[in-house]
């Protein structure tokens, strides 16, 4: 188990090409601030986060690898850049979380994520793919105003609810097979598709 502080000091070490700070399995108890800072490569696979997270407006340099992490309490990277791939493949999200205006360079991958409060993925800038394989979730989500110019990728995701597309903007391929409104295919929801934009190939 590790401190805030602790884990402060090793997230805002410079960046150096080719060294990670290896966080794998680190527990935090403590609210975590680390708001508008610069933050290096990072590998905190199958971490537990057991309070508030706040990491709106950070700068990740490099390798961001939040798989299997465990958020317990809100999680907010609004306005966060992810200069590289941003990983959260299968990380829960208890409680709210929050990536409002991110900015990923690379690809935002959210597959086998599981959302069990209220998602805000809106306003979002995705430059690579934005994954969201079999993620599931349970309540309300909101893509509006994103855009993603690499594609988005909803293989079986799982929405409990029609999800907020009013302004998602798709570049690329835009896949919705086996997707799940509100326990119904997606594919039988055609308003929803109608609010979106997309200016690549399409599958429902």
């Amino acid at each position: 188990m590790a401190s805030a502080r602790s884990l402060l000091s090793r997230l805002t070490a410079p960046f150096r090409l080719g060294e990670v700070e290896d966080l794998r399995g680190v527990i935090i108890d403590d609210p975590l601030d680390l708001s508008d800072v610069a933050v290096p490569n990072i590998d905190l696979t199958g971490a537990v986060f057991r309070a508030p997270v706040n990491l709106r407006g950070v700068t990740f340099g490099g390798l961001a690898w939040f798989e299997d992490v465990t958020f317990h309490a809100a999680v907010d990277f609004s306005r966060s850049r992810f200069i590289s791939d941003a990983r959260f493949i299968g990380s829960r999200f208890k409680q709210t979380a929050t990536f409002s205006s991110a900015e990923f360079r690379g690809v935002a991958g959210f597959d086998r994520a599981e959302f069990s409060d209220v998602a805000f993925l809106d306003r979002m800038t995705c430059f690579g793919n934005l994954s969201m394989d079999q993620t599931r979730f349970r309540a309300a989500a909101s893509l509006q105003d994103t855009e993603c110019l690499g594609g988005l990728w909803c293989n079986r995701t799982n929405f409990s609810a029609r999800p907020d597309v009013r302004g998602l903007e798709v570049h690329g391929r835009t896949w919705f097979v086996g997707a799940m409104f509100g326990g119904s295919p997606a594919a039988a929801s055609p308003s929803a598709f109608a609010q979106i934009r997309s200016f690549g190939l399409q599958w429902l």
